[in-house]
């Protein structure tokens, strides 16, 4: 398997869920309102169906199996596979805790992973480094793109802000590099990163800007399943700024179509002086 293919999977895997909490960003503290905690492990089972489909060039493909006591659904994000019934199948299951500590979601999610003989586990566990963003662990510049918005990320809640702003740029110059499915992540990490430092720095105008830039693409699985990152909106909701954050979702609609009404409900919340409970979304 290629190593850009490697990072790809490790992106998918994780790279959507760091949170974006700030401890402190400039001399405008900032709190973290959203604690985000990740675990992993693997595992195999035996695929009891295959689901599929298919429209125009794109496709979908997921696998139903039995772990432990249930039956769930593998995805498999790239679209690589051709599993068939009986085959045995590695996969990772991942448990993500977000939210704060009135407001808690705990999610679980079932990506398939490359074959044993694909990838060997220091690759495996390399790849895990890169989705997490560990930059020493890139060897060549795609892998580094990958691994720079976790980083940045990274950096943003640690209070290191001229580290994150600097990731985040370099982020930023990168992405319309290397045109793929993961622009989407890429363009609102760099964008909400930026964002949230200029908000911090007193810069209202960039940080909206920042806002809309962030979900200027045609997302990504993630943003198209889960959702885009409603923090920084949180944040410029708190400054008064519902006409911008309105925009957002109007923006975040052309992609996120699975939202199931949250997006009305936002809206309809914000027309109403409100700020939404946007739960898992302040920290995806």
């Amino acid at each position: 398997m290629g190593k850009r293919l490697v990072a790809m999977l490790g992106a998918v895997l994780m790279g959507g869920m760091a949170g974006l909490g700030v401890p402190c960003v400039s001399a405008q503290a900032l709190r973290a309102p959203t604690d985000v905690e990740s675990s992993h492990e693997m595992a195999e089972a035996t695929v009891l169906k295959v689901f599929s489909a298919k429209e125009g060039k794109h496709e979908f493909m997921a696998y139903l199996v039995k772990w432990k006591d249930s039956e769930v659904i593998v995805s498999d994000p790239l679209d690589r596979s051709r599993f068939r019934i009986g085959d045995e199948i590695s996969f990772m299951v991942q448990k993500v805790t977000v939210g704060s500590r009135d407001h808690r979601a705990n999610l679980l999610s079932f990506m398939l992973l490359p074959s044993q003989d694909a990838v060997s586990p220091v690759e495996q566990k390399r790849w895990m480094r890169l989705a997490g963003g560990d930059l020493d662990a890139a060897e060549n510049e795609v892998e580094r793109l990958f691994a720079l918005g976790p980083a940045a990320k990274n950096a943003l809640r640690k209070g290191e802000t001229e580290k994150a702003r600097t990731l985040a740029k370099e982020l930023e110059r990168l992405t319309p590099k290397y045109k793929d499915w993961d622009n989407g992540n890429e363009v609102q990490d760099a964008n909400q990163v930026l964002g949230r430092i200029a908000l911090a720095e007193g810069d209202v105008a960039e940080a909206k800007k920042r806002l809309l830039a962030s979900a200027d693409s045609k997302g990504s699985p993630q943003m198209n399943s889960f959702g885009p990152n409603m923090q920084l909106a949180k944040e410029l909701l708190a400054k008064g700024e519902k006409v911008v954050v309105i925009e957002y979702f109007e923006l975040c609609g052309k992609f996120w179509k699975s939202d199931r009404g949250k997006l009305t409900a936002w809206t309809k919340a914000v027309h109403k002086g409100k700020t939404p409970d946007f739960g898992p979304n302040l920290g995806y």
